[in-house]
């Protein structure tokens, strides 16, 4: 009667745990079958600057990376069935209830990410520098965007600087100038939008690598803080560091919060680079000198 017990138990929580992962799955975007970037028009019809748009181009396929993620491969790949399996009582039941109730604390999709790892990957230490491989491919697609969004915006303001002296030079006349600003402010609030996509998505992966990895942190008994210091002085910072603390931190927790903190960095300069594009069309929209050509769509700039 009392296995009966414990395994009605087990049973109720790995329930549980399978109900939570699947709102996970819906909260995440349907485990991401529809992407970011897909869900931002195309409205540019790249006429008169298709260099220009190329990298416009590019920033769409974010959206493999996106269906790639960990996150989306923790939940889309078979993680609830793979859970569920616990409710047949052999025996990983009760570890596969224990990790399902604590994966409950965590936050839309970083819930199944983390189930995941931690079937995956039993070694606490190894689990935890694990981390760092994810964040370190997240990193990479925010850098891949922010540098298309980059050669985007740079191609599309040397063009309106074109256009300008163009029409002071009167070589080109009012319609064909009307036509080229507006693929030019089109142009960049088709990047803008792109780039937020995918910076938005990307940072959801991010969040939930990060929770994940703090709460493995708080199950080894170490705080991020220390970690955080350690890392620092590593990097050749002024931060004092007993060997005490530096004894108690995992080198591979120092690797994944170095990997968080240049993850940080990446992300600061999507942020910029996104604010240096809103700044771009405002200015092309209200520019003394081609305001009167200024497009439709610049009065939803």
């Amino acid at each position: 009667m009392k296995q009966a017990s414990i395994n009605k138990t087990l049973n109720s929580s790995a329930r549980m745990a399978v109900s939570f992962l699947a709102a996970s799955c819906i909260f995440i975007s349907g485990c991401a079958s529809t992407g970011p970037t897909s869900k931002v028009a195309a409205t540019t019809t790249a006429q008169y600057y298709p260099a220009c748009y190329e990298p416009v181009s590019h920033l769409r396929g974010t959206e493999d990376a996106v269906k790639n993620s960990a996150v989306t491969g923790a939940i889309a790949g078979g993680l609830i069935g793979g859970l569920a399996g616990g409710l047949s009582g052999d025996d990983h039941a009760a570890r596969n209830a224990l990790i399902g109730a604590a994966g409950g604390a965590l936050v839309g999709g970083a819930a199944g990410y983390y189930v995941e790892k931690q079937k995956q990957i039993t070694d606490d230490n190894q689990r935890i520098g694990s981390y760092a491989t994810d964040i370190d491919r997240s990193t990479g697609e925010i850098d891949r965007s922010v540098g298309y969004a980059k050669a985007a915006q740079a191609c599309y303001q040397r063009e309106f600087a074109s256009l300008r002296d163009a029409r002071k030079a009167k070589k080109i006349s009012e319609a064909d100038g009307r036509a080229h600003l507006a693929e030019i402010v089109s142009g960049l609030k088709e990047t803008n939008a792109l780039l937020a996509a995918a910076d938005g998505r990307t940072g959801e992966d991010l969040d939930a690598y990060t929770q994940a990895y703090e709460k493995d942190l708080i199950a080894v008994g170490v705080q991020r803080d220390t970690v955080a210091k350690v890392a620092e002085a590593d990097a050749g910072k002024k931060v004092t560091v007993t060997k005490a603390q530096r004894a108690k931190v995992p080198t591979q927790a120092v690797a994944t919060e170095k990997a968080a903190q240049k993850a940080q960095t990446s992300r600061t300069e999507s942020q910029k680079v996104a604010t240096q594009g809103k700044t771009m069309i405002n200015d092309v929209c209200n520019n003394p000198d081609m305001g009167d050509w200024a497009p439709e769509s610049c009065a939803k700039a």
